[in-house]
């Protein structure tokens, strides 16, 4: 536990220290995403020991880091495109080092985990302001249903909820976790209209939705980047956060949380100025 609270501080202080600047400079943003993107996928790649063939190693990396950055303009297909025809036309050109389902295993959980930071940085970036906000709302809810469903999990937890998968997981905890989801994702707006920035009108509602939502959905991707760890024989995906294992072991409850709330946020909209 001291282990995790230490990782925790600095990742808070990192994405503090984010915040702080990405307001003034939004790009740091994008930077940032494609950065922890191109460590989730080689973190995603190796898990599988695809990461020792160099070409499915790079032709990743470029989409990895293309995808954060590229989603801020109209041409957002673009590396998803690219990277579809790439990875497919390997079955071809490499069929004596890969097999079909190696391909198929690296393009679909890269393209899930590129895709996912692509609708970050849309949703923070082009946001046309506010940034902090955007990102706080884009993490708070599956954090927050994750850290809740531990701690309800952990005293008050009896039934379990996918044993074969992950054994610590129960109905307690997930409930719990939908509680702390709702009221984070609440308690973050009123922090930002009235301690923040104090010029704005958060749309309530909307929260409420995103934080029902998220509360389930990241339960469920937990769970699908657990099987993917238990089929691979791995405990983490990563040991680059001491006590929480890897960047994709942080977001994984995230990943399909955010194409969610960016789709509330364009039909919606999370914010307005008074």
């Amino acid at each position: 536990m001291k282990t995790r609270i230490i990782s925790a501080a600095v990742g808070i202080l990192f994405v503090v220290l984010l915040m702080i600047f990405g307001e003034k400079y939004s790009i740091l943003f994008a930077i940032a995403f494609a950065l922890a993107c191109a460590i989730a996928c080689v973190e995603f790649l190796t898990a599988r020991k695809l990461q020792k063939n160099p070409l499915v190693m790079v032709t990743t990396l470029l989409f990895a880091i293309a995808m954060p950055l590229v989603a801020l303009t109209n041409v957002f297909y673009l590396p998803v495109y690219t990277y579809s025809l790439l990875m497919f036309a390997y079955m071809i050109f490499l069929r004596d080092k890969l097999n079909i389902k190696d391909v198929t295993f690296a393009y679909a959980g890269i393209s899930v985990i590129a895709c996912a930071f692509g609708y970050m940085s849309r949703l923070v970036v082009s946001s046309g302001g506010w940034h902090s906000f955007y990102l706080i709302i884009a993490l708070v809810s599956p954090w927050c249903a994750d850290s809740a469903a531990y701690f309800a999990g952990s005293f008050l937890g009896k039934r379990k909820l996918c044993p074969q998968i992950s054994p610590k997981k129960t109905v307690e905890g997930a409930i719990g976790g939908a509680f702390g989801s709702i009221i984070c994702t609440l308690l973050a707006g009123l922090i930002f209209q009235f301690l923040v920035y104090r010029n704005i009108t958060v749309n309530y509602l909307a929260l409420l939705v995103i934080g029902v939502f998220c509360a389930f959905v990241s339960v469920i991707g937990d769970l699908i980047f657990s099987v993917i760890k238990r089929d691979c024989g791995i405990k983490d995906y990563g040991s680059i956060m001491p006590g929480h294992g890897g960047i994709l072991d942080r977001v994984d409850s995230v990943i399909f949380c955010v194409p969610f709330t960016y789709l509330i946020s364009d039909v919606w909209g999370l914010i307005s100025a008074i």
